[in-house]
Parts: C-alpha cells; structure tokens; sequence
C-alpha cells in the first residue's frame, strides 16, 4: 500500500445510506495502492451516529453489521496511544491522534474543525474532494 488514510466516520454513515456513496468506499477498500487505517474511537463513533432515530429509520441494524462485515477486514485497525486536544471540537481529538499513532499520510473529512488545523505530525488533513483529484483515477 503506498498511501495510507483515515476517513472520517462521515464517509462510512454516507455509505452506509447512499449506494452511491457505498460504491466510491468499496473503489477505495478494493484499490491496492490505498490502506484505510480506523480505530475502535472510529467504529465507536460510527455505531453511535448510524443508531441515532433518523438513521435507523433508513437503514436496518442488519444492514450496518452486513456493512461493517464486508468492510471492516479491508480496513487496518491502529490502537491509539497518543492523547491530543488540539482540535476546536474535543470529539474529534481520537481522529488526530489516530493521525499520529497511524503515522497517516492523509485524514480526508469534511468538517472545519479538523479543516482548519491542516497537519497534525506527518498527516495531511485535506477535503474529499481533493483526496479524489490526487488519489482517485475516475476514467
């Protein structure tokens, strides 16, 4: 794997409700020049948020454990270590020190509080849309 990322917990809610979205993840999962580093904060997060009444309306708990199934063993798991306070919202602190902990080479998000920091260490903190100009062939 040459580039290896963290997704922010939005990609995998995004893909979880919107097929398109599930496909542009599984392009990403399957691409052999592409590691998907997460955490247990990330799943953690990702279960709290697809549980929330609004979602459970849309998908099934069936349909998030099928999920996490198929995409969980593409995916490597970093235990965090570090402790970092650096972002404006304290819940997002695990994604930076996943960041370090990973040794990271992007975090792709779409939330300006992580935005605005633009690194942490080694880790380029950058938008989807820019990750998929760089990164993604589209042809």
């Amino acid at each position: 794997m040459s580039v290896r990322i963290i997704l922010d917990t939005n990609w995998y809610i995004s893909a979880s409700i919107n097929r398109r979205s599930r496909r542009k993840l599984y392009e990403l999962i399957t691409d052999r020049n592409i590691g998907i580093l997460y955490s247990d904060e990330l799943l953690a997060e990702y279960r709290s948020v697809i549980g929330r009444t609004r979602f459970r309306k849309i998908v099934s708990a069936v349909q998030v454990s099928r999920f996490l199934n198929l995409i969980l063993p593409r995916l490597t798991k970093v235990n965090i270590l570090s402790s970092i306070t650096m972002s404006r919202d304290p819940q997002d602190n695990y994604l930076l020190a996943l960041a370090m902990d990973s040794d990271a080479d992007f975090l792709v998000t779409g939330d300006d509080d992580l935005l605005v920091l633009e690194q942490i260490g080694k880790t380029k903190i950058i938008r989807r849309a820019e990750f998929y100009e760089t990164f993604v062939r589209t042809d």
